[in-house]
C-alpha cells in the first residue's frame, strides 16, 4: 500500500493514540497495586481478545489463512513479547532509562525498513528523527526526580522492545496492506492469547482477580489498560501505519512523554525548562519527518 502525505485525518488519530498510550502508564501504575507485571501483561492480552470477539466473524471471513502466521508474528512482536520484556528489563533499569530506550522507537523502525523492508533513506525524516530523539532524553533524563540506573544486561534486554517494534510496524506496512485494522487486531490478539490463557493458569492470574476486586481498584484500572490501551489503540495504529509511513505512525513514542508533563501540570507540578525543550524538540522533530517544516537536510 502506498504512502500518502499526512491528512487531517491522519493527525488526529496519531493524537488519539497518543491520548490512549500516554495515560496507559497510569492504568499500568494503579493495576500494580492489585497484581504483578506478569500478571498484568497476560490478562492484558486474554481481556484484549475478549473485547475484540464481536468482530471475529468478521475477521475470520476477511483474513486470509496465508495471514495467520505473520498475523501472530506480529502479535509476537507487537504486543505479547514487548508487555514481558519491559517489566522483566526495570527489574535492573530505571523507569526513566527504560523510557528513553522506548524513544528509540522510530529510529529502530527507519533503521529496519531501510536494511530489510526497502524503505527510502530520507535524509529529512532521520535529522527530524534525530531531533526528535534528543526532546525525549532532555524531557526524560533531566526531570529532578530522574534515576538513570541500568545494569548491562537488563539493558540490552530493554533494547530489544524498540527494534522488535521496528520489525512488527514495517512487516504490517510491507505484508498486511489489505487486511482492514480492527480485523487484523482481532487475529493479532486471538493468537497471542492462545499463549496467554495458559499463562495466566500458571502465574495465577486468573485467581488474583477477585482478590483485586475486594482490595481496590485494580482490576478496573486493568480492564481499561487491556481496552483501551491495548484492544482500541492498536487497531487504531495497526489502521495508520498502513496509510502513512512507518515514521508517522511510530512517532507516537516521542508524543506519548508530552502527555506527561500535561498530566502532571493539571496535578500540580511544575513545567521546567528541560519540559520545555524536550516539548519544542519533539514537536519540531516529528514535523520536519512529516514534511510539515521543510528543511535542508544536505550537510
Amino acid at each position: 500500500m502506498k504512502d500518502h502525505s499526512p491528512s487531517i485525518a491522519d493527525w488526529i488519530l496519531l493524537l488519539i493514540l497518543t491520548l490512549i498510550w500516554g495515560f496507559s502508564y497510569y492504568f499500568i501504575k494503579h493495576s500494580l497495586t492489585g497484581f504483578n507485571p506478569s500478571q498484568i501483561a497476560s490478562l492484558r492480552m486474554v481481556f484484549s481478545a475478549a473485547a475484540l470477539l464481536p468482530f471475529l466473524p468478521r475477521a475470520l471471513k476477511l483474513v486470509p489463512n496465508n495471514k495467520y502466521w505473520i498475523i501472530a508474528l506480529v502479535g509476537l512482536m507487537g504486543s505479547f513479547l514487548p508487555a514481558f520484556i519491559y517489566p522483566y528489563a526495570q527489574q535492573g533499569i530505571s523507569s526513566s532509562v527504560a523510557g528513553i530506550i522506548n524513544a528509540f522507537t522510530p529510529i529502530c523502525t527507519f533503521a529496519v525498513g531501510i536494511l530489510f523492508y526497502q524503505v527510502k533513506n530520507e535524509k529529512s525524516k532521520m535529522l527530524g528523527t534525530i531531533i526528535a530523539l534528543l526532546g525525549a532524553f532532555c524531557l526524560i533524563a533531566f526531570r529532578p526526580t530522574a534515576d538513570l540506573k541500568a545494569e548491562a544486561f537488563f539493558l540490552i534486554v530493554a533494547f530489544a522492545g524498540p527494534v522488535l517494534y521496528g520489525f512488527n510496524g514495517n512487516t504490517i506496512k510491507s505484508k498486511l496492506g489489505g487486511i482492514p485494522g480492527i480485523e487484523m487486531t482481532t487475529m493479532m490478539y486471538l493468537f497471542t492469547s492462545v499463549i496467554c490463557i495458559p499463562a495466566c493458569m500458571l502465574n495465577g492470574a486468573f485467581q488474583q482477580i477477585p482478590i483485586a476486586m475486594a482490595q481496590d481498584h485494580s482490576f478496573y484500572h486493568l480492564l481499561a489498560l487491556s481496552f483501551l490501551g491495548s484492544a482500541l489503540a492498536m487497531t487504531l495504529f495497526n489502521i495508520l501505519i498502513q496509510r502513512v509511513h512507518v515514521l508517522f505512525a511510530s512517532s507516537v513514542t516521542y508524543l506519548m512523554p508530552l502527555v506527561s508533563i500535561f498530566v502532571g501540570w493539571a496535578d500540580g507540578e511544575s513545567i521546567l525548562w528541560n519540559d520545555l525543550v524536550g516539548f519544542f524538540c519533539i514537536i519540531g522533530g516529528v514535523l520536519i519527518t512529516n514534511g510539515v517544516l521543510k528543511v535542508k537536510a544536505e550537510v
